[in-house]
């Protein structure tokens, strides 16, 4: 299936907005609770009171993170996507680029097309830009 690439600039430290990937606690501030974080390779994770869970697959900080992605709908016989994300500093922004791939359907990817931008960039930018 095709991918999904995403890029944003964030008025924010690239540290920052590393933390708010990675730190269960600043996740939380923006995404609101029911939020898991363990940000080490095999570190599990889990978003959207566990609608949303995987691992962390690679992590170089403050550039590099890497997870694999389960919708908690999704038969057991599909395979995990994988979930990369790059980080730049730009001046005093950040460059935020997001590519989400291996979906199970077209309808899956679709469907997470736009629930990137509203359930995660929109509402990460604008608590890192408060």
């Amino acid at each position: 299936m095709d991918k999904i690439t995403k890029t944003s600039l964030i008025h924010a430290p690239i540290e920052r907005v590393w933390a708010a990937l990675t730190n269960a606690e600043a996740i939380a501030s923006w995404m609101g609770s029911g939020v898991l974080s363990e940000p080490l390779p095999g570190g599990a994770y889990a978003y959207f009171e566990g609608e949303t869970t995987g691992v962390y697959t690679r992590l170089e900080p403050p550039n590099r993170l890497e997870y694999t992605w389960r919708q908690s709908n999704w038969p057991s016989e599909w395979a995990d996507s994988l979930v990369r994300w790059h980080l730049k500093q730009n001046g005093d922004e950040t460059e935020v680029r997001l590519v989400h791939e291996n979906f199970p359907n077209e309808d899956e990817r679709i469907g997470h097309d736009e629930g990137w931008d509203l359930y995660w960039l929109e509402p990460m930018k604008a608590w890192l830009e408060e």
